[in-house]
């Protein structure tokens, strides 16, 4: 991955943004939302809902957020190692590469990765 960054580094004098979705933290054992059969979606069955999207609503939250917080604790941070791919991130950031870093996942691997 050094050489990746340097290979960068080269290349380029500008700052980096990067953007992600869930897909980078997959093969830390946690499952994207929408995969047929292991999606995080299709294992929502125990929880009632009418759609799997309601687990991340605020009016569903208001009125039942057990099934919410029984989920954060599954992916709560801690129990999931960051991947290569936030460690490359975070080695942008170490070299100065990093303007930004846009993702919409909520496991805390990025801030673990550092």
């Amino acid at each position: 991955m050094d050489a990746i960054a340097n290979s960068l580094s080269l290349a380029s004098e500008r700052e980096l943004a990067t953007k992600y979705t869930a897909s980078l933290s997959v093969s830390a054992g946690i499952p994207d939302f929408r995969t047929p059969g292991s999606g995080l979606y299709d294992n929502l069955q125990t929880y009632n809902l009418e759609r799997p999207e309601d687990i991340f609503t605020l009016d569903f939250f208001k009125g039942n957020p057990k099934p919410f917080c029984t989920l954060a604790k599954e992916l709560f941070p801690g129990q999931f190692e960051p991947t290569l791919g936030h460690v490359f991130i975070r080695m942008l950031h170490d070299k100065g590469m990093l303007l930004r870093c846009f993702t919409q996942n909520i496991d805390g691997l990025e801030f673990l990765a550092g």
